[in-house]
């Protein structure tokens, strides 16, 4: 007997059968853009900060100057009336003087009494005998006081120093003089020649 062999099913090549094994490839969409909502707050947080930053910079700025100018005019505000403070206090000065008040008494017809009388409140008595006052007892107010021999000094050089500059003055127009004569005739002897 004889074994027919049976027909073979035709044998696969290794290539066949890694195809059919593997799964088939398809073109997968291209991904979706990222949503803008969740960066949206962030980009308006950042840009709110920065012009908050901004708008508070020139706020601060303008209000330093305000505060500069109004400073500037304080400061002139306190000399000028600091020099109006000396001014008044040099009038004040002056009308204190003693002299400044025996001149002004004496225009109003005030004189110095001759005798002065005193009264004691609490014994309710008068010391002395008071006497009406006349001009002859008055002194003259501003008696004549000679210059110290300093000053004296001083303005003997002072007036010296002052003959000196001019007569140097003098002497410097002179030769200046000269010099523009003698050039004026140097020039026009070497026209003529």
């Amino acid at each position: 007997m004889s074994i027919a062999a049976a027909p073979q099913a035709p044998a696969r090549s290794p290539d066949r059968a890694s195809e059919k094994t593997q799964t088939r490839l398809t073109a997968v969409p291209a991904p979706l853009p990222a949503p803008m909502a969740p960066r949206l707050p962030f980009v308006v947080l950042v840009s709110m900060l920065l012009i908050g930053g901004v708008v508070g910079l020139l706020v601060f700025n303008t209000s330093m100057q305000q505060s500069a100018f109004q400073e500037q005019r304080l400061q002139e505000q306190a000399t000028t009336l600091a020099a109006r403070e000396q001014a008044l206090d040099g009038e004040l000065k002056k009308m204190e003087d003693p002299h400044k008040i025996a001149a002004k008494a004496k225009e109003l017809g005030m004189v110095v009494p001759q005798n002065a009388a005193m009264l004691r409140v609490p014994e309710a008595k008068i010391e002395g005998e008071a006497a009406p006052a006349d001009r002859s007892a008055t002194p003259p107010l501003h008696p004549k006081v000679s210059k110290p021999y300093s000053v004296l000094v001083a303005e003997r050089k002072a007036a010296a120093a002052e003959a000196a500059k001019k007569k140097a003055a003098e002497i410097a127009k002179k030769k200046s003089e000269q010099q523009a004569a003698d050039e004026q005739q140097r020039t026009s002897s070497g026209e003529a020649r």
